[in-house]
């Protein structure tokens, strides 16, 4: 499905960096049917040089990936190397009272901790792109 795009909406890029295919496939397809376009990465490593060739203007990032890096680290890396963007969207379990403010210390952060609802999920994406 090709993205679409008004005058009122215009494509967006987003970049999921999820280690689990079928959320990463959820995510995707969420923010493909809204019109954005997207890149999935599954490591760090790999979600580093997407932000690198893609350019995304939303990152969608869990904190445990496999290999080397953690999400943390991923994030600490894009925020030494572009500073307050992308916008990320830190979307994982290790979310909750005591990461979520330390992680959206980093700047143009927010935090969603799964599980999560899809409709909370969109309302995210769509309110993180509209800033």
């Amino acid at each position: 499905m090709a993205p679409r795009e008004t005058p009122s909406a215009p494509i967006r890029k987003v970049l999921i960096i999820e280690d689990y295919y079928a959320l990463a496939d959820i995510e995707s397809l969420l923010c493909t049917m809204e019109g954005h376009e997207v890149r999935v990465a599954k490591t760090g490593d790999e979600g580093l040089t997407a932000v690198a060739e893609f350019n995304p203007d939303l990152i969608l990032l869990d904190l445990m990936l496999p290999g080397e890096l953690t999400g943390t680290q991923v994030l600490e890396r894009i925020r030494a190397e572009r500073g307050q963007e992308p916008k990320v969207l830190v979307v994982s379990a290790l979310v909750n009272s005591t990461t979520a403010p330390q992680l959206e210390a980093f700047g143009n952060v927010q935090t969603l901790a799964k599980p999560f609802k899809i409709k909370e999920l969109s309302a995210r994406i769509q309110a993180m792109l509209a800033q």
